[in-house]
């Protein structure tokens, strides 16, 4: 016969995860370029819009 061992966890004994990045972060998905939306992107006005653009490779992560 075998035996099953049964362990218990509670969310309470954990810690949780660290925070390292904000909620406002942006990602450029051509070279992996991170900063905040206030950060360091190239903002481009145009007629219609707002264009963000990469500080890295000048790639449009925004458009608003």
């Amino acid at each position: 016969m075998t035996s099953t061992e049964i362990y218990t966890t509670s969310a309470v004994d954990s810690d949780p995860p660290p925070q390292t990045r904000s909620k406002t972060s942006l990602f450029c998905p051509d070279c992996g370029h991170e900063s905040a939306v206030t950060g360091d992107w190239t903002a481009e006005a145009t007629e219609n819009s707002l264009l963000l653009r990469c500080p890295d490779c000048d790639t449009v992560v925004q458009q608003r």
